[in-house]
């Protein structure tokens, strides 16, 4: 979600096979240019599982199963924004990287060593590159709705 002082976002590290992850190239933005994870801000009445889905599939016509929560970065921008960004671990299952006119110049599955080694590869995507262990531990979806009545019509926690 991007309101005017708090921004949430989501990416998506998708795995296909045991080394190739799924980039971008966003045709805009300070990160124009650079090989970054796909993905962008949870919109109203969305969780932020159903957020990075819909966000990989709107970039790339790729779709993913979620696999948990790998990572998050937090920064407030110059502007005094708070700026938070949560990374998700998925694997493929089906499609061939499309990218969305106007938003992505490119869409690939490339290896992580190339990605390691490429000087355009954006640096939260580098880091996240260097730490990624498909077998770590992760924060995985639970599906449950709370036994009272706090309003929610979705509610799901990562534990």
């Amino acid at each position: 979600m991007k309101g005017p002082g708090v921004w949430l976002g989501v990416v998506g590290l998708v795995l296909k096979g045991d080394d190739q992850v799924l980039a971008v190239k966003k045709a805009y933005s300070k990160t124009k240019g650079l090989w970054t994870l796909p993905g962008g801000f949870v919109s109203p009445g969305e969780t932020i599982d159903e957020a990075v889905i819909r966000e990989i599939k709107e970039e790339t016509s790729i779709n993913a199963r979620i696999e948990g929560i790998i990572g998050a970065r937090t920064g407030v921008l110059e502007e005094g924004i708070s700026d938070n960004l949560l990374l998700f671990y998925l694997t493929y299952l089906e499609g061939e990287p499309k990218p969305r006119l106007g938003e992505i110049e490119e869409a690939r599955f490339i290896s992580i060593a190339d990605l390691l080694e490429d000087p355009l590869t954006n640096e939260f995507m580098l880091e996240s590159l260097k730490a990624f262990k498909p077998s770590r531990n992760r924060l995985v979806l639970q599906e449950m709705m709370p036994i009272r009545n706090y309003g929610y019509k979705k509610f799901k926690i990562f534990k």
